[in-house]
């Protein structure tokens, strides 16, 4: 008779270092050694430090990890208990009782009936930084998408934002972002305490967000109106079974978490297109073509998503091939089975979208950019979770209609006008940190003739 005790553990991955582990080859060729993890076997044994950890590997494991089992793991991990640091504790970190609670009352701020009013800040955002480039200038696109993204959030979040606050907001988020990366890859506490200037810089960048959000939430307190914007919805959300709201405390993590997802993400998606692109003319020029087709040189808007179809498909490829969140973790609260393997209650599972995403069993020419496999004859083929851009199950990422729709709208009026040019040459170089990024960010605007 089969029991817990009696199964196998899972496969170990060779080439563990005394003391380190497998530590050096996550943090010096990330992307290499997740591929190697899932080629290894679907759950795979390996160690970070003297502490050992499990890589989950398939789509059918992916379900159980993620809906059948969801009840037996919990956000955890170096990479969430970092991040929680630095964003609090909002939907994406938080667990239990208290996350259920949050996505109840965050869910009304991401109805679809909302999706119009922020597709025209997205679309205003567009037009906004559109405008200021000239034919022929070297833009840092990366700084520039960004800087997109806060307005976005910006027009949607809070209504009222100053100039300033926005101004604010956006001087401090990059060492907030960066920090979450660089302490999940060094998860030693004490080292994050040294005195060291990339620790008083997050230090402050930190403490100037909280004083900014903080001026932000007492402002609309006093104000006691309804601004028809996500920081009104929030403040007015109440629970269903227990009629209470958002604490200070909580509407705090819940923006610090919007700000990062609401603009990094997005941003970075944005950036791998336009650099994909200038490497695939003939993918472009679908895409010019099918936006001439369906807009004839009138502006994009949020009806136009349905008749844009190749685009979809462009954007389905580039979360397929370029996953910002291309490796997130959980933590086992109880003894669980995995493939055949049991998994011990404490135990870290690591998945990584990016290896799940390039599986060559699952994915033909897997390295190829190819849009048109999201064509539904052939996308059906595809295990239903053997892709996840967004996540699965209760943690699948709130807003995800409104990310697809922000992207593909930005691309479409960005490409109405603009074409991206590489300034280097080279295919765009991934780095894998806090999230998935192009290492190069300078790219030439060349105005677009029909």
């Amino acid at each position: 008779m089969t029991t817990y005790d009696t199964l196998s553990p899972a496969p170990t991955l060779a080439g563990g270092l005394p003391l380190l582990g497998h530590a050096p080859w996550l943090a010096l060729r990330p992307l290499d050694f997740v591929e190697r993890l899932r080629d290894h076997a679907p759950v795979a044994l390996f160690r970070i430090g003297t502490r050992s950890a499990y890589m989950v590997s398939s789509g059918e494991l992916m379900k159980d990890l993620l809906i059948t089992h969801q009840s037996k793991f919990e956000k955890g991990g170096p990479l969430f208990e970092q991040a929680t640091k630095l964003l609090g504790n909002g939907l994406a970190a938080s667990n239990g009782e208290f996350h259920l609670r949050q996505r109840r009352l965050s869910q009304p701020a991401f109805h679809h009936s909302r999706m119009g009013v922020y597709a025209r800040a997205a679309l205003d955002a567009a037009v906004a930084v559109s405008g200021s480039w000239r034919d022929g200038e070297v833009v840092d696109l990366g700084r520039a998408l960004n800087d997109t993204t806060m307005d976005i959030l910006a027009r949607t979040l809070f209504s009222s934002l100053t100039a300033e606050a926005a101004a604010e907001i956006r001087r401090c988020l990059p060492a907030l972002v960066a920090g979450v990366g660089r302490r999940a890859f060094i998860p030693v506490e004490f080292v994050h305490r040294l005195p060291l200037p990339v620790n008083r810089r997050e230090a402050e960048s930190l403490r100037r967000l909280y004083e900014v959000v903080d001026g932000i939430i007492s402002d609309y307190r006093a104000s006691d109106l309804d601004q028809d914007d996500l920081l009104s919805t929030l403040m007015l959300a109440r629970d269903e079974r227990t009629g209470a709201g958002m604490t200070t405390e909580q509407l705090h993590d819940e923006i610090r978490s919007m700000m990062v997802a609401g603009t990094e993400t997005s941003a970075t998606l944005l950036l791998w297109a336009f650099q994909v692109l200038a490497g695939r003319p003939d993918v472009e020029r679908r895409v010019h073509a099918e936006l001439d087709e369906v807009l004839g040189g009138r502006p994009v808007g949020y009806a136009d998503l349905p008749s844009l179809a190749y685009l979809g498909r462009v954007v389905q490829e580039l979360l397929r091939m370029y996953p910002t969140g291309w490796i997130l973790t959980r933590r086992a609260t109880s003894p669980v089975v995995l493939g055949g393997h049991r998994i011990p209650e404490g135990a870290d599972v690591f998945f990584s979208p990016y290896a799940l995403h390039r599986d060559p069993a699952v994915f033909a020419d897997p390295g190829r950019f190819d849009p048109d496999r999201w064509l539904p004859e052939r996308a059906a083929a595809v295990p239903r979770h053997a892709y996840l851009p967004f996540g699965a199950g209760v943690r699948k990422c709130i807003g995800e209609s409104l990310a697809y729709a922000e992207i593909t709208l930005i691309l479409a009026s960005l490409m109405g006008r603009w074409q991206m040019r590489s300034v280097t040459g080279r295919p765009p170089r991934p780095v894998a940190g806090s999230t998935l990024r192009p290492k190069e960010s300078l790219m030439r605007v060349e105005e677009r003739r029909r």
